[in-house]
């Protein structure tokens, strides 16, 4: 299990969010990205989106994440940390400087940015995605917050089985279960409300609705290690590591050997699809939970199962940033000679 919230950020058209210079560290990335070319709509628009993540990132830097594992425009990867480096934010943005020759066009359809933080028992996963174009009722900024039980972590040298067995524990019973799981959904609740608080107070948003399931991952043919195109993989775990955080794949066999009944929890498959919301108790024969079901069985069997299609039309969409007021101001993009966005006010307030 591992635990999912989902915030989405609505700006009020002609915020001052939009008309905010980036400097420093966020300068030189727009710099990079647009050769110092601010005249244009879609050079303005980029200038925006780059301002709000600025603004994000002051976010996470008072809570105190500041290690970045992914920061990518459309397909281009600007930085990925393939070491798992500690407080790397600074090193990550500076890094796009050197990938000039590689940028994408100005008319950007998507950002993203992933950092991790480990507080308390929960190592968190923070993805901002920021969507130039957007359809009626999609939020243009989204915040999905993983949590994943770093109690859970496969230690130095030990053996799947070993792991398994450790874990297992926590399944004897459906008591110790449900216990368990409330005392680890606490912890992460805290730390998502206060994120939300941070971001509402520095966006000068409305508040936001904050959605948050209790996932379990159901393995495709009994899996147990995580594929280049799982969602730990792709934006969370880009290191050599990802194996160290296994337990996700095994949690599915624990309930069902153990006879522990699913209530309140979302399925998803490895990639990060969902596959079914189950509100009250299922059954501990529920189709979904039997590994021994190929995938398209389990769903065609299921009470819980819901899949849909989410093919959006491109000609439904347009640019929210086109209308989040002007850019005026005189500009020092991509002079300062800063590489610091911690050590001075001007970066972190």
């Amino acid at each position: 299990m591992l635990f999912e919230s989902k915030i989405d950020l609505h700006l009020e058209r002609n915020s001052e969010l939009a008309r905010k210079q980036p400097t420093k560290v966020f300068a030189k990335f727009l710099y990079a990205l647009t050769s110092g070319n601010y005249g244009e709509m879609k050079e303005q628009q980029l200038f925006t989106a780059v301002a709000i993540m600025q603004e994000l990132n002051k976010v996470m830097m008072k809570k105190g994440v500041t290690n970045l594992q992914l920061l990518e425009v459309d397909d281009v990867v600007y930085y990925e940390d393939l070491d798992n480096k500690d407080n790397d934010l600074v090193d990550g943005m500076m890094n796009i400087t050197m990938k000039r020759d590689h940028i994408t066009s100005p008319e950007f359809k998507h950002m993203a940015l992933t950092l991790s933080h480990l507080k308390d028992d929960i190592e968190y996963f923070i993805e901002i995605d920021i969507s130039r174009i957007n359809t009626p009722n999609t939020p243009p900024i989204k915040l999905k917050v993983y949590g994943y039980i770093d109690a859970f972590k496969k230690a130095e040298d030990e053996s799947a089985q070993a792991l398994e067995a450790r874990v297992g524990q926590h399944f004897a019973s459906q008591e110790k279960y449900d216990d368990m799981v409330r005392r680890y959904r606490s912890q992460f609740d805290s730390f998502v409300s206060g994120l939300n608080f941070a971001l509402n107070a520095q966006l000068r948003v409305k508040e936001a609705p904050v959605e948050t399931s209790n996932v379990v991952v159901r393995p495709s043919q009994k899996a147990r290690s995580w594929g280049d195109d799982s969602r730990l993989r792709r934006r969370h775990y880009r290191h050599g590591s990802s194996m160290d955080m296994a337990y996700p794949l095994i949690w599915m066999s624990l309930m069902q050997s153990n006879s522990i009944q699913a209530q309140d929890v979302t399925v998803e498959s490895e990639v990060g699809d969902t596959l079914g919301e189950i509100s009250s108790a299922a059954p501990v024969d529920e189709p979904l939970f039997n590994e021994d079901l190929s995938l398209d069985d389990a769903l065609t069997s299921s009470d819980f199962s819901d899949v849909t299609s989410d093919l959006e039309s491109a000609d439904t969409g347009s640019s929210w940033l086109s209308d989040m007021g002007d850019f005026g101001g005189d500009s020092d993009i991509g002079g300062s000679s800063c590489s610091s966005c911690s050590s001075c006010s001007s970066c972190s307030s």
